[in-house]
């Protein structure tokens, strides 16, 4: 069987056919597939990429049990969503345990307050993921933090209310409700809805010219870290930031964080702030 684009998300294939192929065509081999992988049960035809503020895409059932509801589990949390309606990659899967690896060592073990002074608080660390979807990169990082025992205010935005609704199921599912609170809605909104300043801050964000960097200053403070999405080369991404920080953060540091086409790739870049 001649190699197809695809992507396995738990239970659900998606398959990328040529434009002309015969749709018999296509469900024979959606059926051979299936038969080839064992722990998938439907296979879906990927008729339109993600697209659109909410990055959803649209598909069509070739074979197996008919249903667009996945159940994918990666770095040992358990995700459950419709395909159609959420945007999720399994391809960033690697991305979320490096990210939330990163995260761990930028936050300390919380101590407990002294017994003879209980007017001192304790201080935990306040995140932010914005552009959250379904809630993966807040579960992985919630649940890299609880193995090191370390505590955190994690907020989860995202402006899709379907992927919202996936969120708390998500959040429930994994049993983060410590850890995670859902801010829904417009990232560039955050600013009047969350009070505290933060002290990690990130930036999963779609391929769109907005990069919402602005945004994420008035939610910073000094010190506070930024982990920021970016697409293109890696000399266009650091313009782009540095043209919207005007001198406001320390030294960028940039990797390649996965292809997004044939030459075209994320990068994952990150810094500090030094003055709010």
């Amino acid at each position: 069987m001649k190699k197809i684009p695809q992507d396995i998300i738990g239970n659900i294939a998606l398959l990328k056919f040529p434009r002309r192929t015969l749709w018999l065509t296509k469900k024979l081999k959606a059926r051979k597939f299936l038969k080839q992988h064992k722990g998938v049960e439907t296979v879906l035809e990927k008729t339109e990429g993600f697209s659109g503020e909410l990055r959803t895409m649209k598909t069509k059932h070739l074979a197996g049990i008919k249903t667009k509801e996945a159940t994918y589990k990666e770095n040992e949390c358990t995700f459950k969503f419709n395909v159609d309606e959420s945007y999720f990659s399994p391809r960033l899967s690697n991305e979320r345990k490096v990210i939330a690896d990163e995260i761990n060592k930028l936050v300390k073990i919380n101590e407990p307050a002294p017994t003879n002074n209980k007017n001192k608080s304790v201080k935990v660390s306040k995140i932010l993921v914005m552009f959250a979807g379904i809630s993966p990169y807040p579960i992985v990082i919630a649940r890299r933090l609880k193995l090191a025992k370390k505590k955190a205010k994690i907020i989860s935005n995202e402006l899709n209310e379907q992927a919202n609704k996936e969120s708390e199921r998500n959040i429930k599912l994994n049993r983060f409700q410590d850890y995670i609170t859902l801010v829904n809605g417009d990232a560039k909104k955050l600013p009047t809805k969350i009070k505290e300043k933060q002290d990690i801050i990130l930036m999963p964000r779609p391929n769109l010219k907005e990069t919402f960097l602005k945004t994420a200053l008035k939610l910073s403070k000094k010190g506070t870290t930024i982990f920021y999405h970016g697409f293109g080369t890696k000399e266009e991404v650091i313009k782009e930031i540095k043209r919207d920080t005007i001198g406001k953060i320390g030294k960028i540091s940039i990797r390649k964080a996965g292809d997004i086409g044939p030459y075209a790739y994320r990068w994952q870049a990150s810094f500090k702030v030094l003055i709010n």
